[in-house]
């Protein structure tokens, strides 16, 4: 998927079991990785905590870590840290 992205992701667990979806706004990084803000809503399997997971957009994706950056309203915001290709 190139980047920068922005949209709709599937949050995968290691398992492949969908935990949640969200919105993402990833670009890529100078230093070659991709990163960048995830959307969900407060409450859901990923709000608040840091797990490493596959986000699956509409044209790809790849294995990310989130770490949690608080919540904005009724949404839970995470920092996204890519840990391998985006495609």
């Amino acid at each position: 998927m190139p980047l920068p992205y922005q949209g709709i992701v599937r949050i995968i667990d290691g398992n492949g079991f969908l935990l949640t979806v969200g919105t993402a706004d990833l670009n890529a990084q100078e230093d070659g990785r991709w990163g960048g803000t995830l959307r969900v809503i407060a409450g859901t399997a990923v709000a608040g905590k840091a797990l490493v997971v596959t986000l699956d957009g509409a044209a790809g994706g790849g294995p990310a870590q989130l770490i949690p950056d608080g919540v904005e309203g009724d949404n839970a915001i995470s920092t996204v840290v890519g840990l391998g290709a985006f495609v």
